[in-house]
Formats: structure tokens, C-alpha cells, sequence
């Protein structure tokens, strides 16, 4: 082959130099009509997208696009933007339809509305030129979104008859405004505004310390009509900063009023926060115990929402849309403000702790659950654990007729006796006279020990276990209560089976659940015990069912305790007859003494009461009078 001469090869080169500039002529030209022809939709699009994502579109002040959207934003709002109306591009603008759709945080539901936004075509592309309208209707240069709670009203708790157990109540919170103060007069108001309230002076010295310049700084918080017992006048005088402020505070009806029955709710702490996994903030109200805590929703009811204009120079705030909040309902208990107030007066001169209960057989309603006020770390009438004593002696009865013993069937009653090497003796206060052989009757009228653990053989644990649960112990707390219902073990035997037979062992009850013992006697089948007017508890699962003839044998023998045993003083009571059971328990104190549990449970008509002392006497002497004073109130 002949060599390529020196005219082709340079033809070469020159041929693909010629192909590249005409690419570039292509390129070039495609550019420029693609600029001539580009009508701005797809930059509009891009626009609706980036409102979408929060982000700044392509164009937009920045600054103006943080300040109006920032307050929604970090409430947790989300927008969603959708291109309505891609409009039509005249002389290098393009007027666009935005359609906004908020989600709104809390469950508050959507803000939807249209605005319209301008696009301009520059030598770079098509980019927004947002006017503050394009954001929100009408909104104007100087204005911005924010996004404010709206509180509902608190519902009330109430007694079965409307009175307002818990609600919100005027308050008034003492404190310092540190606005008032020179940074040397902190300390020494913060400690003298402590001492005249009796509140811990170091502990609002550095709450104070640490606050802010303009803070308000809390001391104590007092109901209103417990004001006259505080020194506010020597406090306004003589501490610089003094501040009282008056508001409001959900509270129960009075101080201490049904302890453990109605709860609380209070403003969360630091630590509620951190522990609630993003469920609680600051700011949010925790309910603690009773029926608060079972009822907190629907209590508070539920936040709204408004979506405000707001222009910080002018100081004004437009509302644009509003989600109103779903107040607080009324919750309705079983309590009765009357008896509650008469078992809270019978049982205020104790000074150990102590409780009244009372309940409505025929429904299983808590009319009063009243406490001591002394030594009161626990509402006992509903959490505490106590040997029963001989009120238990209401079960053993039951389970020894389910035994094959009668009321008439007689029984040894010995001033002591010995079960699997332990004595066991009578209380101090039997009647030396009654020692021998007694009806069933009669050893329940006079409350003798002997004569019911020797028949230890005759009903086992087992069958004690089934008789306590026909009248109601171990079932579930009610639904609104933190209560101890009562527990046996139906394994026990020898001595643990025959010292429950007489209430003591390792038998464990409460004041509640001891009057729902005698309520489910009185009442011939097993009440299920309740707090909250609208529930309707289901019956719990009872293997053995109280027969009619084991609720009328029952009745007669704890009626004999009234005629002719340890309740006697309740016999004289005009009304329908009363019948009950005391008990006594002895149990040793942090000292190593021996002492006393003082038991009393009595029913009349459609009532039981259930009174208890911790440190008593016994059943009759202690609780016989607190429970009668209730009984006799009515």
C-alpha cells in the first residue's frame, strides 16, 4: 500500500475539529431555545416540592422564608404543597396556585388553603419571587406563623350526687420577682421569704440564685382560703421582691379529702420527662393515683390548636384557623360527700393509722374511704395489709357450713389449745364462764379462737381459700383504686392453716376488702366493689356461689354477735337490724412489743362499714365506736 500523502493526513484532525464545533453549535443552539421556550412549569413544580421538604425554594429570601415558617415548623407541623395551577408564563413571569395542606401536630387534624406565588424568568432560569401572601392568606410583610396551644377546661371529678370532689379551685403562688431585686438582695429575701412560710430556706436561696433576671420564682403554693393562715402582710412588708399571684390548680375539694381515692395531678418534673420516652413535656400535667390516674384523658380533655398571624411590632395576633379544644368531662364516683365527711370526723381523734370504709352491698359502691390524720404515709383503708383477725371468723364460718357443721352443731371451746406443737389461747376479754363446749353460733357470737382452729381437719385450706374467694377477697382492685384485695394461700397447712382459720397466719386483707366480706353476706352473693359511677364491673369467676341458705345461716349468726356477743353496744341502733363481726390481731412493732389491730365490720341495710386502727384495742373497744358513730350518722 502506497504511504498516505501529507494532504490527508492532515485532513484528519480537521475533520474532527469540524464535527466538535458543530456539536457545540447544536448544544448552543438548543440551549437558547430551550431558554426562548422554557414556560417556568417545571420550576414551579420544583417549587411546590421544595415548600413540601421545609426547604428554601430556588430564589427565595431565606431569611424571610425561616421567620414566617419557623414557629410552625418547630411545633411539629407538616406541610404538604401541591402545583393547583401551573398558570400561564407572560413577559417572563408566571403566576402559579399553591394548594397548602398543614398536618397539625397533637391530632388536631389539617389546615388547608390556596395561595398564589410569582415566579421570574432571569438569564439563570425561572426562580420564585415569594411575597409573604404566597405563604399564608393575606399574611403581610411584617407577620409570621406561629402555632399556639389552645387549653381545654379541666373536667371535674364529683360524688354521686354533682358535688365537686376535684376541680380547679383559686390559688395563690408566693414567691419572689426577681425584676425587683438587686443581685445582693437575693439571698437574704429568698432565705427571710422562706422562714415566714416555713418552706426549706436553702432551697429557694438557689433557685432564686440560678433564675433569671426577670423570673418569677416560686415559693409556695397556697389555696385561697388558706391564706389567712400564712404571714402575707409581714411578708410584703419586710422581704424586697414579694410577689403573691393569684390563679387556679385542679385540687380536691379540701386538703386530705378521700386520701388515695381521688389522686392528683401535678405539673411533670425534669425527670418525668426524661423517663416517658417523648410521651410527656415540660409543661404537661402527670396524674398520680386513684381515680385521676384512671381517668386522666378523659379529665383534661384534649388540646386545640390555633394557627395565629403575628406581628411582633405591631404587637398583634390575627387568628387564620382555629381547632377548638374538646374540654374535660365530668367524672362521676360513688362517693357520698356526706358519709364521707361523717367517717373522716369518727375516726380524726386516732393517733395511730386508722380507716373507715364504707360500701353499698346491693351495688358494690365505695361510699367513704376515710383516714386518721395522724401517721397517714398510705391511705391503709385501701392498700394497707393486715392480718384480719377474728372478722375473718366470717369466711371460716362459711367454709365450716360448707363442711357439713350447722349453727347448732356444738364445738369445744377450751381456754387454750395446741395445734402441731403451737398454743393458741382466747382473747383476755372472753368470759372465763364460756369455756366448754358451745354451737358454732355461739363460739361466732363470742369470738372463740379454740373452738374454731381445733376444726383445722374439719374445713382444710383449701376449702377456707374457696370460702374467702365466694365472699370476695383476691378478686381485681376496682378499676379507679389502688387497693389491696385480700390474699390466702389455699397450700397452708398446720399451724399456718389452723392460725387462719381464726385470721391470723399468713391471711392478709384490707379494710376494703374486709367490708367486701361482709358486703357479700349481707348482699347473699359476691360483690365486686367499684369507685366510678359508669363502670359496670363484670363478676368475678366465684367456683362455689353463696347459696340462700348460707347467706341466711351467715346472717343469723353475725346478727348473734349484735344480741348476745362482742357487738352489743350496736344493738340499741333503731333501723333494721345490725349484724357484724369484731376482730383483733396481734402483730409486734419496730420495739419487739406486742400489740394490737383493732377490727370492726359491721352491716345495716344496704351499708357496711369497715373500721380499723393499727395500734387499738380490741375490735370492740377501738373500732366498735368509730364504726357506730358512722352507723349512728345516718
Amino acid at each position: 500500500m502506497a504511504p498516505a500523502s501529507p494532504t490527508s493526513r492532515r485532513r484528519g484532525p480537521l475533520l474532527v475539529l469540524i464535527a466538535l464545533l458543530a456539536i457545540a453549535a447544536l448544544v448552543a443552539t438548543y440551549l437558547l431555545v430551550r431558554g426562548r421556550f422554557d414556560t417556568g412549569e417545571e420550576a414551579a413544580r420544583q417549587l411546590a416540592a421544595a415548600l413540601t421538604a421545609g426547604e428554601v425554594p430556588a430564589g427565595a429570601d431565606a431569611a424571610q422564608h425561616e421567620r414566617i415558617l419557623a414557629g410552625m415548623l418547630e411545633e411539629g407541623a407538616v406541610p404538604s404543597v401541591a402545583l393547583a395551577d401551573p398558570g400561564r408564563a407572560e413577559s417572563g413571569e408566571r403566576t402559579v396556585t399553591l394548594d397548602w395542606t398543614w398536618t397539625l401536630p397533637q391530632e388536631a387534624g389539617t389546615w388547608e388553603y390556596s395561595t398564589e406565588a410569582t415566579l421570574h424568568r432571569g438569564e439563570d432560569g425561572w426562580e420564585a419571587a415569594l411575597e409573604p401572601s404566597a405563604y399564608a392568606p393575606d399574611l403581610t410583610a411584617g407577620e409570621h406563623l406561629v402555632l399556639a396551644a389552645l387549653d381545654p377546661a379541666l373536667g371535674e371529678i364529683t360524688d354521686r350526687d354533682g358535688t365537686a370532689l376535684y376541680a380547679e379551685r383559686p390559688v395563690i403562688t408566693l414567691g419572689l420577682d426577681r425584676s425587683r431585686l438587686e443581685d445582693d438582695q437575693v439571698d437574704q429575701a429568698a432565705r427571710a421569704l422562706a422562714g415566714l412560710l416555713g418552706t426549706d430556706p436553702d432551697r429557694l436561696a438557689e433557685a432564686a440564685a440560678a433564675a433569671g433576671e426577670e423570673a418569677f420564682v416560686a415559693a409556695l403554693t397556697i389555696r385561697e382560703e388558706d391564706a389567712g393562715a400564712y404571714p402575707l402582710d409581714r411578708a410584703a412588708d419586710e422581704v424586697p421582691g414579694y410577689l403573691a399571684v393569684d390563679g387556679t390548680r385542679p385540687l380536691a375539694l379540701e386538703r386530705d379529702y378521700a386520701p388515695g381515692v381521688l389522686g392528683a395531678l401535678r405539673e411533670a418534673t425534669a425527670e418525668d420527662v426524661e423517663d416517658s420516652d417523648g410521651e410527656i413535656e415540660a409543661g404537661d400535667l402527670v396524674a398520680t393515683g386513684g381515680v385521676v390516674a384512671a381517668t386522666r384523658d378523659e379529665l383534661l380533655g384534649t388540646e386545640g390548636v390555633e394557627v395565629r398571624a403575628v406581628d411582633e411590632d405591631a404587637e398583634e395576633q390575627r387568628p387564620l384557623h382555629t381547632v377548638a379544644p374538646a374540654d374535660g368531662t365530668t367524672i362521676a364516683t360513688t362517693l357520698d360527700d356526706d358519709l364521707q365527711r361523717l367517717a373522716t370526723e369518727a375516726v380524726a381523734e386516732e393517733d395511730s393509722p386508722a380507716a373507715v370504709i364504707a360500701l353499698q352491698p346491693s351495688t358494690g359502691d365505695v361510699l367513704a374511704a376515710a383516714l386518721g390524720p395522724t401517721g397517714q404515709s398510705y391511705p391503709v383503708g385501701l392498700v394497707g395489709q393486715y392480718a384480719p383477725g377474728s372478722t375473718f371468723k366470717t369466711v371460716t364460718a362459711l367454709a365450716l357450713l360448707r363442711a357439713g357443721v350447722t349453727p347448732d352443731t356444738e364445738l369445744e371451746c377450751p381456754e387454750t389449745a395446741t395445734v402441731a406443737g403451737r398454743s393458741f389461747k382466747n382473747a383476755d376479754s372472753m368470759d372465763p364462764a364460756l369455756f366448754g363446749p358451745m354451737p358454732l353460733r355461739s363460739a361466732v357470737a363470742h369470738s372463740c379462737n379454740t373452738a374454731l382452729l381445733l376444726q383445722h381437719e374439719t374445713a382444710d385450706q383449701a376449702a377456707l381459700a374457696d370460702a374467702a374467694t365466694t365472699l370476695g377477697l383476691g378478686q381485681d382492685a376496682p378499676t379507679g383504686l389502688d387497693a389491696f384485695m385480700g390474699s390466702i394461700d389455699p397450700a397452708d397447712e398446720g399451724v399456718e392453716h389452723a392460725a387462719a382459720m381464726i385470721g391470723q397466719g399468713r391471711v392478709l386483707t384490707s379494710p376494703l376488702s374486709m367490708a367486701v366480706v361482709l358486703a357479700s353476706v349481707q348482699n347473699g352473693a359476691t360483690v365486686t366493689p367499684r369507685i366510678l359511677a359508669d363502670d359496670e364491673p363484670a363478676a368475678p369467676e366465684v367456683p362455689t356461689p353463696l347459696t340462700e341458705e348460707e347467706t341466711a345461716q351467715m346472717q343469723e349468726m353475725l346478727r348473734g354477735v349484735v344480741t348476745d356477743g362482742s357487738l352489743d353496744d350496736f344493738a340499741d341502733l333503731p333501723g333494721e337490724p345490725v349484724i357484724g363481726k369484731t376482730g383483733t390481731a396481734e402483730w409486734t412493732n419496730a420495739d419487739g412489743e406486742l400489740r394490737l389491730h383493732s377490727w370492726v365490720i359491721v352491716a345495716q341495710g344496704d351499708l357496711v362499714v369497715a373500721a380499723f386502727v393499727e395500734d387499738g384495742s380490741y375490735g370492740s373497744v377501738t373500732a366498735g365506736p368509730i364504726a357506730r358513730e358512722v352507723l349512728a350518722g345516718q
